[in-house]
């Protein structure tokens, strides 16, 4: 059934049977999408509104989003729902399963196999669970009706446009996260199109393919940052330090960014002798986490920061290196 018929059916069966749902033909910022999708990208108008027609507002994504387990539990509950052992156990059969890609993606881009496995672990259970929410739904509602990061979803709602045109993709029934992720590496739409590799060389970019998502996400770390600021090979990430409320007065903790120096830190009188790194210049942050009994202090290098780009919370990549750490020991 082509779209338009589907949508008229779907329109008659809920006026017939089911409440009348919310939809964002007429919403103003429907109007500013279409003009820029029309304008600048060459779309036909009365298509971008039938599709904007079929989209459903649905505020308990909005919820989700701000009640996201990064954003609302400790780091010691949050690091128990990734560090299990059937996460750990499943991350060492897909690292064991897509050895080759993986091996491939370790030679062109420098990112470990076992980091590339936990990124998939974390996002999408190794890509078994991919979402079950409309992205059309989730974009437009996040994009039209988001108290404070519309325009980010905004912006990613017009992408995902892009993403079905360029892609040949059904944008009414695209599925993924709450947020608009979509695919095994869980990219947002603008991300699909600026990071996303042919790895399998089939001549498309799935990312619904493993090995396909296998490269975007290796790319993702070292080149979503630009400016040489991404994934670096063989540089190390973060290791756990010792610091008293002294040495801590006047520093930014869980920073996005570097902010110091190894230098810095010895200056401060820190014993920075068994960290990975002798290059007193090298740019570090200091992370500070909710332990079971206390904070944990942790020095985090540029490549920390690097896995933070794909979730700019300190929990996530912590989350993220740690299960890199558990995969990695266990394959061994």
């Amino acid at each position: 059934m082509n779209f338009l018929l589907r949508s008229f059916a779907i329109t008659s069966l809920c006026s017939i049977a089911l409440p009348a749902v919310a939809d964002y033909d007429d919403h103003p910022k429907a109007r500013l999408l279409a003009d820029q999708l029309v304008n600048e990208h060459a779309f036909n108008r009365e298509w971008v509104m039938d599709v904007l027609e079929d989209a459903d507002k649905m505020p308990q994504l909005i919820q989700a989003e701000k009640k996201s387990a990064e954003k609302v539990k400790p780091w010691y509950e949050y690091r128990k729902i990734f560090l299990t052992k059937k996460r750990i156990s499943d991350g060492v059969a897909f690292k064991k399963t897509h050895n080759q890609p993986l091996g491939v993606a370790q030679t062109r881009f420098g990112v470990p196999p076992e980091l590339i496995t936990a990124i998939i672990g974390v996002e999408t259970l190794y890509g078994n669970y991919t979402g079950k929410h409309r992205i059309l739904d989730a974009l437009a509602t996040q994009g039209f009706d988001h108290p404070t990061r519309s325009k980010f979803f905004y912006n990613e709602l017009l992408h995902l446009f892009l993403v079905a045109r360029k892609h040949n993709l059904d944008i009414t029934d695209i599925r993924g996260s709450y947020a608009g992720a979509m695919g095994v590496p869980q990219f947002m739409p603008s991300n699909y199109l600026r990071l996303g590799v042919d790895f399998d060389g089939n001549g498309k970019i799935d990312l619904w393919n493993k090995v396909d998502a296998i490269g975007s996400a290796a790319n993702y770390f070292v080149n979503y940052l630009g400016d040489n600021r991404g994934w670096k090979r063989g540089e190390p990430v973060t290791t756990r330090i010792r610091l008293t409320q002294a040495q801590l007065k006047g520093i930014t903790v869980n920073g996005k960014k570097a902010d110091m120096t190894l230098a810095d830190l010895a200056a401060r009188g820190v014993d920075i002798s068994g960290l990975p790194s002798a290059d007193l210049g090298a740019p570090v942050g200091i992370l500070q986490l909710e332990g079971s009994n206390g904070p944990e202090y942790w020095v985090a290098f540029n490549n920390f920061y690097a896995i933070m780009s794909y979730n700019p919370r300190v929990k996530y990549a912590m989350a993220v290196y740690q299960l890199s750490q558990a995969i990695r020991e266990a394959s061994s």
